[in-house]
């Protein structure tokens, strides 16, 4: 059986290491413009790639909340830890 709890912590640290993308982008040559978009001519990695793999991880965590849960399963509250 899929271990969906370990597969969140996973997709949990890849859209964290997707946050440092972004500041990687800022880091090798996109700059930020006054009105909150970025400029990445300079930089080997564009921002439209950041915001792709964002979105598909975010996506990816509420498909596998509503397969494994349901609909109702996503504002359920969580039953205590056991030890």
């Amino acid at each position: 059986m899929l271990n969906t709890n370990a597969l969140h912590n996973a997709l949990n640290i890849l859209i964290t290491l997707s946050a440092l993308l972004v500041a990687i982008l800022l880091a090798t040559g996109c700059t930020q413009l006054g009105d909150g978009t970025l400029e990445c001519s300079q930089s080997l990695i564009g921002p439209s790639f950041t915001a792709y793999v964002v979105a598909a991880l975010g996506a990816l965590k509420m498909v596998i909340n509503i397969t494994r849960d349901g609909l109702p399963g996503l504002v359920k509250p969580q039953p205590p830890v056991v030890k």
